[in-house]
C-alpha cells in the first residue's frame, strides 16, 4: 500500500529523565485513497494500544473537515494520559500521590504523568509528575518581561517531580519557568526550591513551591512600586540636583551635589528585590581621576537603612548620610586621585 507521511505530531509530557520530552507519532494516510482515516505509529512506547472505539473522530472520520485530524490527535493524547494513569496502579504509593493531586482543582486539571519501564533487576518502576503551577504572573511589570530574545508564548511555571522508585525513597523535584518569567525574577539562580522531604507527599510539597514562587513574584511587584516611591521622594528632596533617573524600571538615579565648593556625583542603584535588599551608593568625584583614567569613586553598600522606612524617610536618611560621609570621600579623592 502506498502511503503519505505527514510530519510527526508532538506533545510535551513528563519524561523518564525527570524533565520534559516530546512524544512523537507518525500520521500515515493512504496515498491511493486519502479520504480514508489515517493510521498512527507511536514512538518507543510500543505497549500503548489505543482503543479505536473511544476515538470518535476516527470512527466518524471526515476528511473534509480541517479540524478533524486535530481533534483525533487530542483524543489519542487523552488515551495516552489514561494509559499512564493505569500503569500507576502497580504502586499504591504512586497512585496515592496521583489521586491526591487529582482531587485538588488547583493541580488535577493540568497534571501529566509518565510511568517508566520496570527495572529488570528490582521490579521497580519510576514515575514522573509534571504540574502547571497556579501562580499569577499578570501583575509583573511589563518592562521585566520584554527583554527576552524570543516570545515564549504563555508565561508559565512547571514543576517536575521524579520518583525513582515506587516507595518514594528517592524523589527529585525541578522547577521550570518560561524565559520571560525567569528573566523577571532575576535569572535561574534567583529561585531555589526546597528538597522533597523524606516521607513527604506531593499534596503537601506542591503548595509550598507555589507559595515560594508566589512570594517571589510579589517581591518583584512590590519592589517596582517601592522603587518608584523611592525615586519620587529623591526628586522631591534633591530637586535640581537630580541629573537623571530610570523612568521605566526605577532602578537607577544620579545626583549632582556640592559640599563646600566640592562637587561630586552620587549614583544610586536599586536592586530587583528592593526594599528587602539595600540600594548601592557610588560616590564619584568630578575632578579626580585614578591611574587608569577613570573618575575616582567609592562604593558604599553598608549605611543606615531599613526596609521598613517609606520613600520619604529613606531620602531624608540618605541626605543625612551624604553630609556625614562627604568629608571622608573628599579626603580620599584628594589623596588617591589626580586632577
Amino acid at each position: 500500500m502506498a502511503r503519505i507521511d505527514v510530519p510527526s505530531w508532538r506533545s510535551w509530557t513528563a519524561c523518564a529523565n525527570g524533565g520534559f520530552c516530546v512524544m512523537i507519532g507518525d500520521i500515515i494516510f493512504n496515498a491511493k485513497d486519502p479520504e480514508l482515516p489515517p493510521d498512527f505509529i507511536f514512538g518507543e512506547d510500543a505497549d500503548f494500544l489505543p482503543e479505536p472505539s473511544e476515538l470518535p473522530h476516527l470512527v466518524s472520520w471526515d476528511a473534509g473537515k480541517p479540524e478533524c485530524l486535530l481533534q483525533l490527535v487530542k483524543e489519542l493524547l487523552q488515551q495516552y494520559h489514561q494509559y499512564q494513569c493505569q500503569r500507576l496502579r502497580d504502586s499504591s504509593r504512586l497512585l496515592f500521590e496521583y489521586d491526591s493531586l487529582l482531587d485538588d482543582p488547583n493541580y488535577g486539571r493540568s497534571m501529566e504523568i509518565y510511568a517508566g519501564l520496570k527495572n529488570s533487576w528490582t521490579g521497580e518502576f519510576s514515575a514522573r509528575f509534571l504540574l502547571k503551577l497556579p501562580v499569577d504572573f499578570s501583575n509583573i511589570p511589563i518592562y521585566l518581561l520584554k527583554d527576552t530574545a524570543l516570545d515564549p508564548g504563555e508565561d508559565v511555571a512547571l514543576l517536575s517531580v521524579s520518583f525513582e522508585d515506587a516507595e518514594a525513597t528517592q524523589v527529585f523535584p525541578k522547577l521550570y519557568l518560561s524565559p520571560s518569567i525567569e528573566h523577571a525574577l532575576g535569572g535561574s539562580s534567583a529561585l531555589h526550591i526546597p528538597a522533597f522531604p523524606s516521607g513527604g507527599c506531593l499534596i503537601d510539597y506542591v503548595p509550598q513551591v507555589c507559595q515560594l514562587l508566589t512570594n517571589k513574584v510579589q517581591y518583584v511587584i512590590q519592589g517596582y512600586h517601592k522603587r518608584r516611591e523611592y525615586i519620587a521622594a529623591f526628586l522631591s528632596h534633591f530637586g535640581m540636583g537630580v541629573v537623571e533617573y530610570d523612568a521605566v524600571g526605577f532602578t537607577k538615579l544620579t545626583l549632582l551635589l556640592m559640599w563646600k565648593d566640592f562637587c561630586f556625583l552620587v549614583h544610586v542603584d536599586l536592586p530587583l528585590y528592593f526594599p528587602r535588599d539595600q540600594p548601592t551608593l557610588t560616590f564619584q568625584s568630578i575632578y579626580h581621576f585614578t591611574s587608569s583614567g577613570q573618575l575616582y569613586s567609592q562604593v558604599q553598600k553598608s549605611y543606615p537603612y531599613s526596609p521598613r522606612w517609606d520613600g520619604n524617610e529613606m531620602a531624608k536618611r540618605a541626605k543625612a548620610y551624604f553630609k556625614s560621609f562627604i568629608p571622608q570621600f573628599q579626603e580620599g579623592a584628594f589623596a588617591n586621585g589626580k586632577l
